[in-house]
């Protein structure tokens, strides 16, 4: 009789492995990318009184208007550009000269030279904005933008606000890790409903956690699962009792003068 010829599932389980870790990599690399674009392109709420101060100064060096504050990448703030008819003059880079007639929002964003991020700010206040905040232009708003064009500051989108393709890329990289989670082999720290409450954590730090305990190397993806894995009710807890403790760090934070994004 012929002998059946068999299949070594040793290399094919070794290169599984790799993408894992790869795929654990690449998650933690692109969230501590976005933490430092949020850092150096990141909104930080500020006043129309300190938009005055800095024209006065003559340090405006980019601005634009925007209708709406909304959450973005990672849950920062984000000031979409409101619609505004503009000429783009191609020997400029890529920077919008100021349009005539009046931008629609009441929301004004602008960067200072040799400062971090963009400032924001409206006649009623942004510290208080959350979810999808919306604001019009006022009076004071539309004399700031006449300003700003009597000092021929140019108009340039935030183009950390502007970047749909990334925030697609963070979409399709959630989900990638929500099916490894459920379609997967059972994780080894924290059983699934553990890690799917800890996602909700900040900054993306539950994917981060995922990744480098359950994917990249704590992991040891051959050995079976803990004894005692994280619950589901510590999954809850943890994303509750941290999400709380780092808001109110920040908050404290930004009172404090330290100019965190929002």
């Amino acid at each position: 009789m012929g002998e059946v010829a068999t299949v070594d599932a040793r290399p094919l389980a070794a290169w599984r492995e790799r993408l894992v870790v790869a795929f654990g990599g690449a998650v933690v690399v692109v969230v501590v990318g976005l933490l430092v674009m949020s850092w150096s392109t990141g909104l930080r709420e500020s006043s129309f009184e300190q938009l005055q101060t800095d024209l006065q100064q003559g340090s405006v060096q980019q601005w634009y208007a925007a209708e709406r504050l909304e959450d973005g990448v990672l849950g920062f703030t984000q000031a979409p550009m409101s619609t505004v008819r503009g000429d783009l003059d191609e020997a400029s880079d890529g920077v919008y000269l100021p349009p005539e007639g009046d931008p629609l929002g009441g929301i004004l964003v602008w960067r200072t030279w040799g400062a971090q991020g963009w400032r924001v700010a409206s006649e009623s206040g942004v510290s208080d904005a959350t979810g999808d905040y919306q604001e019009a232009a006022t009076e004071v708003s539309t004399a700031l933008v006449g300003q700003l064009r009597v000092a021929k500051v140019p108009m340039r989108p935030y183009e950390f606000s502007e970047g749909g393709w990334l925030r697609g890329a963070v979409a399709l990289g959630a989900v990638a890790v929500l099916v490894m989670l459920l379609a997967g082999p059972p994780p080894r720290a924290g059983n699934r409903w553990f890690w799917f409450w800890t996602f909700g954590l900040p900054l993306g730090l539950g994917f981060v956690a995922y990744a480098v305990v359950e994917l990249i190397g704590l992991r040891r993806r051959p050995d079976p699962p803990m004894a005692d894995r994280l619950s589901g009710q510590r999954g809850f807890l943890t994303s509750l009792v941290i999400g709380i403790v780092l808001t109110l760090l920040m908050s404290l934070g930004r009172a404090g003068g330290l100019p965190l994004p929002f």
